[in-house]
């Protein structure tokens, strides 16, 4: 009976410690991502001369991307390629995002134009748009449970696509021919889009369609581009053009900018890490990684193959970002952010009664 007793309390004990230790501490770590700069690049499985482009994280635990062959990537953390062809040849495909059904939602910007669905085991299925010939270009997950698109081509407009593949476009107070290139769901509850044509301009639409302009203290000519969501509520932003800068924009409309220290660097894709940090690519040669702090401070990250043209760039389930490289042959690559993921839910403890005969 005492040596019931006895375990039965060492039981307690230990369960209140494992207790403790999670309330205090967070569950451990699932594993590191790698050093802070490190890249490592891919290319088995690639087809060459593919011209790997933007590049999504999966609702699988992979990264998604499409080729401008006409084909849409996908590679696992562990550097596994599958290549999946789309059914219309010649499509161009370009932006690609996880959509709230558990699918890849893609662009495919060459005419007609269409949006394209690709389940994780690889099948695929298009949708026409309303406006033919219309250039298709970004697309982001909405707040709405739609994917919502640009429209490149002039006029230019922006577009939202139901899971089930109902479109409606919209246009209404966008500045005719200004060229909508990305788009991204911002911490307000909008979705936020850059306008590529001269001058540039940001762009804000609603749920519902209503669209506003932004470019006051935003530099005339310099090409927005990608644009993401940070980590402070902001939405950030690369401008192509010459010296090449970073932007942020207050849910308000207010515009800073940041000159990236290599000139002329063509900044493409901009993604923040799980460190909190603004990541993007300089895809004019030789080619970097650049990362920007929330307050603008730059650094810069060579990257082994110079002149390979990175243009795409996203978090990853590993704690890793993750880019293409378009130039030929083709790469697909991750670089370490130097932080962990995020750590598992707690594991529920059962505590015993203690024993009070």
């Amino acid at each position: 009976m005492i040596e019931s007793r006895a375990r039965a309390s060492a039981r307690v004990i230990t369960a209140v410690a494992v207790a403790l230790v999670v309330v205090l501490c967070g569950a451990l770590p699932v594993g590191a991502g790698d050093p802070v700069g490190q890249v490592t690049e891919f290319t088995a499985g690639l087809t060459p001369n593919s011209g790997p482009n933007r590049i999504a994280a999966g609702p699988d635990g992979n990264l998604w991307f499409t080729q401008n062959i006409g084909g849409i990537g996908r590679i696992t953390p562990t550097g596994d390629i599958t290549e999946f062809t789309i059914p219309s040849p010649n499509s161009g495909p370009v932006g690609i995002a996880a959509g709230p059904d558990g699918n890849l939602w893609f662009t495919e910007i060459e005419n007609p134009g269409r949006i394209g669905r690709i389940t994780p085991t690889g099948a695929i299925t298009e949708f026409a748009i309303p406006s033919p010939n219309s250039g298709p270009l970004g697309i982001a997950a909405g707040p709405d449970g739609n994917l919502w698109f640009t429209e490149f081509a002039d006029p230019g407009r922006i577009g939202r696509i139901t899971p089930s593949g109902d479109i409606t476009e919209f246009s209404d107070n966008l500045t005719p021919n200004s060229g909508p290139v990305e788009i991204a769901a911002g911490a307000d509850g909008n979705l936020w889009f850059t306008e590529g044509k001269s001058p540039g301009r940001i762009g804000r639409i609603t749920p519902t369609g209503a669209i506003t302009e932004f470019s006051d203290n935003l530099t005339p000519n310099s090409a927005p581009n990608r644009i993401t969501a940070g980590s402070d509520g902001n939405l950030w932003f690369t401008e192509f053009d010459s010296p090449g800068r970073i932007g942020r924009i207050t849910p308000t409309g207010a515009i800073d900018e940041f000159v990236i220290p290599s000139p002329n660097s063509g900044p493409l894709g901009i993604e923040t890490g799980c460190d909190g940090n603004l990541w993007f690519a300089e895809s004019a040669n030789p080619g970097r990684i650049g990362r920007i702090t929330t307050t603008g401070d730059i650094t810069e990250f060579a990257i082994p193959v110079p002149n390979s043209r990175p243009v795409g760039i996203a978090a990853g389930p590993d704690a890793n970002l993750w880019f293409t490289q378009n130039a030929d042959p083709g790469r697909v690559a991750k670089i370490g952010a130097g932080c962990v993921p995020p750590p598992e839910p707690p594991v529920p403890v059962t505590v015993e009664p203690r024993f009070t005969g």
